[in-house]
């Protein structure tokens, strides 16, 4: 049996589960605050290749943590019982397979891997290890997008229309580098730092950002894609980056509603065979209007999804119309003689929404879990290892179709 299941019996007499963090830039340290708030936790190491992102990570983690370079040294010196995974994904097979050899639960940040490939690789190590494993695709644990997928799910959207997701920032995604341009070290550092900007170790916009978002659609929908079409360029920040700076595709889906799998009631409208299902995605760096949402749109509602908030917003039940081939594109002739204005307003058809709040922080909620999931030796995590390869597929068929310039099928 491997050592993941073994170790965290140290829950049962009491024992804090001790953990160690592999990556302490931004989101590594965001990681390391959240977890040092967990109760019966002991972060026993943090680990990184450059020193002052090490040095951060470990003020944070406290006095009582080792402060490493070297992963291996981690392994040795502090056997951790899990391992939080947050470096640039280039390098998470590697890591992930060195934690799960060493018997440990791993909490692995988004995407799984590099690519599909490498995702499979981790996948099957899980498999061989029996290992707790939870993929950090954000949105799992947020109780809005918990709703939103049991509202998709049931039917009470009716049939899914199409899926719209938009992420976007006004901002160049560079991160200052510590020495001037023409020092010696600078374009080691610059591509440690800016690792997100070089196409050897970015997935790009749509590896940072829409990994989160296509999760969504995979989630809700229960299937993966078929196939994808996108575009992309490098259009606006022209500071020597190698991945695009603004992205949009189109992704299609066919998709068996769910009350039919499931040999239950079809709503009113909804017949049980398979049918497309449109989710489009969009990032842009030089404008931030509407920021990250994602629109759920139905035959009986429409969901608008952000981290903070959700709002439901009913369709109202179309009246039987009598068409005309006189009438005009503007309006439609009824039975009654008198005419049905076709409104063009964006806001119009809206009405009054239902709203679903929820509180919470998504790291602190999602790592909570793991660490319960550990304890109780209970491999299905909110993101389990087959999800991480779903999602790091999503993006890679994505980022090849914008490369290449062709319609993209999901892999056999």
């Amino acid at each position: 049996m491997a050592l993941g299941v073994t170790a965290s019996t140290g829950a049962a007499d009491g024992a804090p589960l001790t953990v160690a963090v592999i990556g302490t830039g931004a989101r590594g340290c965001e990681l390391i605050r959240a977890l040092s708030t967990i109760d019966n936790v002991r972060i026993v190491a943090v680990c990184d290749t450059y020193g002052l992102h090490r040095e951060r990570g470990w003020q944070y983690a406290g006095p009582l943590a080792k402060a490493v370079g070297d992963p291996q040294r981690l392994f040795d010196e502090t056997k951790p019982q899990a391992v939080v995974v947050a470096t640039p994904p280039v390098t998470h097979a590697e890591l992930c397979l060195a934690a799960l050899e060493r018997g440990c639960a791993v909490f692995c940040e988004k995407t799984l891997g590099a690519n599909r490939a490498e995702a499979v690789r981790i996948a099957e190590a899980v498999t061989k290890h029996q290992a707790v494993f939870q993929v950090g695709l954000q949105r799992r644990a947020n109780a809005i997008y918990r709703q939103a997928a049991a509202m998709v799910q049931t039917g009470m959207l009716g049939r899914i229309t199409a899926i719209k997701c938009q992420w976007n920032r006004h901002h160049d995604w560079r991160r200052p580098v510590p020495v001037a341009r023409n020092h010696p070290d600078f374009p080691e550092l610059d591509r440690q730092l800016n690792w997100k900007l070089y196409l050897a170790t970015s997935q790009g916009l749509l590896g940072e950002l829409g990994s989160h978002q296509l999760d969504v659609a995979n989630w809700v929908l229960g299937t993966p894609p078929k196939n994808v079409i996108g575009v992309g360029g490098i259009d606006y920040w022209n500071d020597g980056r190698e991945v695009f700076d603004n992205v949009s595709l189109i992704y299609d889906y066919v998709v068996t509603p769910p009350p039919a799998r499931r040999g239950t009631t079809l709503p009113p409208g909804v017949t049980a065979d398979p049918y497309t299902v449109r989710v489009t995605y969009s990032s842009l760096q030089n404008n931030a209007y509407e920021g990250a949402s994602e629109l759920i749109l139905g035959t009986h509602g429409t969901l608008l999804l952000t981290d903070k908030k959700g709002w439901l917003y009913r369709e109202p039940v179309p009246e039987e119309i009598a068409w005309s081939p006189r009438a005009d594109q503007q309006a439609a002739i009824v039975a009654s003689g008198k005419t049905l204005k076709l409104s063009n307003d964006p806001w119009a058809h809206r009405g009054t929404p239902f709203e679903i709040d929820a509180s919470g922080d998504d790291t602190r909620d999602a790592l909570v879990s793991f660490l319960d999931h550990v304890r109780q030796h209970d491999p299905h995590t909110l993101c389990p290892v087959n999800d991480g390869v779903l999602n790091t597929t999503t993006v890679d068929i994505g980022n090849q179709a914008m490369t290449v310039g062709t319609r993209i099928a999901w892999p056999v």
